[in-house]
């Protein structure tokens, strides 16, 4: 189903991880290198140790260059290469699973949140078992933001939650949250109310 690719070096594996970065790689993506590098910069404001997993939801030749570059220059990552598309649900398992940290911290490929805000999820998550992100205000299309509210509001008054951005990838929780709720399909856009029903 998968294959492994740039492994972190030998002498990252006895460093202590506080925060798993895991980074779904599909159809969308923006310039890997900048990116990353504005989420770096988010996550040493935070002051935690951290290991970047980028997983590749099927054929980025590309990407995968770009990410060997980072890897090249003593970046913190690691690169799980599926067979081939899979979907989110099944990326993120990956990422999971071929990571450390107790702190798992998903994030998009592509600019949906303003990078800058990764320090804000790491900072609430501390005594929560789940942040999750809210895109506001909305920079999209009005068509997308229509479909966003009339979706959050359907599901909210079927479930009886009140999320504002289901559909935001931005997200910090605890590992054992990810040990317990496995993902398949379309699962990981309601994750937080799994996580809620869980207990």
């Amino acid at each position: 189903m998968m294959d492994s690719q740039g492994s972190a070096p030998p002498e990252r594996e006895s460093t202590i991880v506080d925060v798993a970065v895991i980074v779904p790689v599909g159809e969308r993506y923006d310039a890997v290198h900048e990116l990353y590098d504005a989420y770096k910069r988010a996550l040493q404001a935070s002051g935690c140790n951290y290991e970047f997993t980028y997983v590749l939801d099927g054929d980025f030749p590309e990407v995968l260059e770009a990410l060997k570059q980072l890897q090249g220059r003593g970046e913190p990552i690691s690169v799980v290469k599926l067979a081939k598309w899979f979907g989110e649900a099944t990326a993120l398992t990956a990422g999971f699973e071929n990571s450390r940290g107790d702190v798992l911290l998903t994030l998009p490929a592509y600019y949906q949140i303003e990078p800058s805000d990764v320090s804000k999820l790491l900072k609430e998550v501390q005594g929560r078992d789940m942040v999750i992100g809210r895109r506001y205000p909305r920079t999209d299309s009005k068509l997308n933001r229509l479909q966003t509210l009339v979706f959050n509001w359907a599901f909210n008054v079927m479930t009886g939650s009140s999320f504002r951005d289901l559909g935001c990838g931005a997200r910090a929780f605890r590992r054992r949250l990810a040990e317990e709720i496995p993902l398949y399909g379309d699962q990981h856009r309601f994750l937080p109310i799994l996580a809620s029903r869980q207990g």
